[in-house]
């Protein structure tokens, strides 16, 4: 099963629609209830995108109750505040800059099974105007021309992140939920 925790995404069906669609059992888990959480009973975790603004707040402590995420052993894959809350748990520095809402073409620099099927130049949903930087043991998978971190992979875990929203790209998108539900699986 996995697990969706929901940072307050305009976006949940969507995500929710993403992940039904390939037959996969989910549980949401709001943020506010992640402190104590049982995070062993999941085979993988998908971190939502949402509202806040992470240069604006004190981000540590809203991402506190991440941490497990640098301890855990299951696959994570952060979408847009998600990808941000784990590159800030592992050393990011986060901007802010223009906000982007469209779609966009991605341009995927490494093979990796997250795009499995997916096209190098491929178009996909934006909506951010926060960035972060690549953390220390990260590869960057992909970067657009107004996002240098597009797609991130920690070097010995199967946790990633992705700047752009999946979950409103289509079907490249859904790709995307399917190779990581494979991970999952494994």
């Amino acid at each position: 099963m996995l697990c969706i925790i929901n940072c307050g995404t305009s976006f949940l069906a969507e995500l929710k629609e993403s992940i039904g669609v390939l037959e996969q059992a989910y549980e949401i888990v709001g943020i506010e209830k992640l402190e104590g959480h049982d995070f062993a009973k999941y085979s993988g975790i998908v971190i939502s995108g949402g509202p806040i603004l992470l240069s604006e707040i004190d981000w540590k402590r809203y991402a506190k109750p991440f941490e497990f995420v640098k301890d855990g052993c299951i696959p994570v894959l952060g979408v847009c505040l998600g990808h941000q809350i784990i590159g800030l748990l592992h050393g990011s520095s986060i901007s802010s800059g223009t906000k982007i809402d469209q779609k966009e073409k991605i341009e995927i620099l490494e093979k990796d099974a997250l795009f499995a099927g997916v096209e190098n130049r491929s178009l996909f949903r934006e909506s951010h105007k926060e960035f972060v930087s690549l953390p220390d043991g990260f590869t960057l998978l992909a970067k657009s021309a107004s996002c240098g971190n597009e797609a991130m992979k920690h070097g010995q875990k199967d946790i990633y992140g992705v700047q752009f929203h999946p979950e409103k790209s289509g079907e490249v998108g859904r790709a995307i939920f399917r190779n990581f539900a494979r991970m999952c699986k494994q």
